[in-house]
């Protein structure tokens, strides 16, 4: 009997010392948890104050652009105003683009451009069968006005910087990065790329008046002896 009291009492001894090892095991791993928690806090609360969780000015200023003129453009696919060009803000719109990140650049530009397609076929289809070809005149003309304006403010823009760095980096190669613009090349790889996504985001009757807007526009260029562009 005394034996097993003893063998008792010992087994006892060792499980309190087992224990207290494990408290003190466990209070270091609630200590490294706390820790960890509170760096992670302050990490969190750094990224915040260097702006990591908001939303740039200029993205928020860019996408109020944008979502205003989308507006006018739904308004023109639905038929409640006339379509015209000519009320669209793209150059301020393009001003402020400029300003921000590709990737933001490029999400907005996106939402603009595919509300103004919807809005250009949309605003065609709903036109009277016997005015369409009268109103595909009068778009590729003003498009065509619109190019050739373009095309000479770049070269005013070209010939500008030329004069002022005397004429150095005039020889750049296509693709270079050209008075401080990076210019983008399209590859395969982006155009296949490109059209997985209009798939994506299009019916399959969209995509049918698509390619009918697109072939009768071709056919009016060819008729004003214009080449169809791609």
């Amino acid at each position: 009997m005394a034996a097993t009291a003893t063998a008792r009492r010992q087994a006892l001894a060792d499980f309190a010392r087992s224990r207290k090892r494990e408290g003190g095991t466990g209070r270091v791993t609630r200590r490294i948890a706390l820790v960890m928690i509170v760096l992670c806090l302050l990490g969190l609360a750094v990224a915040w104050f260097a702006g990591f969780f908001t939303t740039p000015q200029d993205v928020v200023a860019l996408r109020a652009a944008v979502d205003t003129e989308i507006a006018q453009l739904e308004r023109m696919a639905k038929g409640e105003i006339p379509y015209s060009e000519g009320n669209r803000s793209f150059g301020s719109i393009m001003d402020v683009a400029r300003k921000v990140p590709d990737q933001y650049r490029d999400q907005e530009m996106s939402r603009f451009f595919r509300a103004y397609e919807a809005a250009e076929i949309s605003s065609y289809f709903a036109l009277p069968p016997d005015q369409r070809a009268a109103e595909l005149d009068r778009r590729i003309k003003a498009e065509e006005a619109r190019r050739a304006r373009w095309e000479a403010e770049r070269q005013e823009r070209a010939t500008a910087e030329a004069t002022a760095s005397g004429g150095a980096g005039s020889g750049q190669a296509s693709g270079a990065p050209q008075g401080g613009r990076r210019v983008r090349v399209r590859t395969e790889e982006t155009r296949n790329a490109w059209v997985k996504r209009y798939i994506d985001r299009t019916s399959a009757d969209g995509r049918a008046r698509r390619t009918e807007y697109r072939r009768a526009k071709d056919q009016r260029k060819l008729a004003m002896g214009i080449a169809p562009r791609r």
